[in-house]
């Protein structure tokens, strides 16, 4: 339980670096040059961090050959996640948006749980766990669609199936850092490589795409509050602490009980406008949602 509450003030964390993101996307235009910012901090934030803890950022050609070749893809699949989310804005609109990943992650979550994917800790699906899935799809549903929500003619299906892709995708993260983490002993140097591949292929397509390269020169502009640049070093945070929590509760418990602190923070900041968020009433079925989650992570650990 006190793993499931240090991964639930993970799951704060989200909120606080979409709005740090967010703020910056506004100065620089371009969301892949601003997800590009985030990540290039975040690499250097966990390039310090490496350095204080191991000494060095490099490691062994063994690690090579004794690893598999997909844990070294932790930081392509933030990298698909990203893209996707911008991919199917304008299609789903912002309240799908936020679902059909949360879906993919649950869902997959389980999966990699019941059939221990890629080397994963083994925790069999059962009835009780179906409930509390259910419990937890329910909930979430409660808390993200709101009456008066934004809905658009063009939602079709193969847009919410990509979007619960990126959510599938994400889910293998945690699993592919730790397994890089117990090679190099270190979850910071996980979380590092997985940054530094991520920058390096944002980096890559920035320079390829014409509009975002048109962009890349507003980075240097200072007018923008101090907390935008946050969002990489938040990020670098998160991923860390789900390379160092996944193996010790599972990966199915690791991401429905972040997405429970994500949820409740994000209420709150809505409620209270928090670092730019416009103010938002927040009805009884959000509430309502959040207990379902609450009851759904409880029941998961009966």
């Amino acid at each position: 339980m006190e793993y499931l509450l240090l991964v639930f003030l993970l799951g704060t964390l989200t909120p606080i670096q979409t709005a740090a993101n967010s703020r910056l996307r506004q100065s620089v235009v371009s969301p892949l040059v601003a997800s590009l910012v985030s990540f290039s901090i975040g690499t250097i934030f966990l390039f310090i961090a490496t350095i204080i803890e191991k000494g060095t950022p490099l490691f062994g050609s063994d690690i090579f050959k004794s690893l598999p070749w997909w844990a070294w893809c932790g930081g392509t699949c933030g990298l698909y996640a990203l893209t996707v989310n911008i991919i199917i804005f304008p299609k789903l609109g912002s309240v799908q948006t936020v679902l059909m990943p949360m879906l993919g992650q649950i869902g997959m979550g389980m999966l990699i749980d019941n059939f221990g994917l890629l080397g994963a800790n083994t925790y069999p699906f059962s009835m009780h766990r179906l409930i509390s899935l259910l419990l937890i799809i329910a909930g979430v549903i409660m808390v993200v669609v709101r009456k008066g929500s934004n809905k658009s003619s063009s939602v079709t299906l193969p847009w919410q199936i990509l979007g619960i892709s990126a959510g599938a995708v994400f889910a293998f993260q945690p699993t592919m850092n730790s397994c890089l983490a117990a090679s190099l002993f270190s979850s910071i140097h996980a979380a590092f490589i997985s940054f530094l591949t991520a920058t390096i292929l944002l980096l890559s397509m920035v320079m390829i795409i014409p509009y975002d390269r048109k962009h890349l020169p507003s980075v240097f502009l200072l007018d923008r509050p101090w907390w935008s640049w946050l969002g990489g070093i938040i990020g670098g945070i998160f991923v860390t602490g789900f390379a160092f929590f996944a193996p010790k509760v599972g990966v199915g418990l690791l991401l429905v009980t972040s997405i429970c602190g994500m949820l409740t923070f994000s209420l709150a900041m809505d409620k209270y406008g928090w670092l730019g968020a416009l103010k938002k009433r927040i009805g009884i079925s959000q509430y309502v949602g959040l207990l379902l989650v609450v009851a759904g992570i409880v029941l998961l650990k009966i």
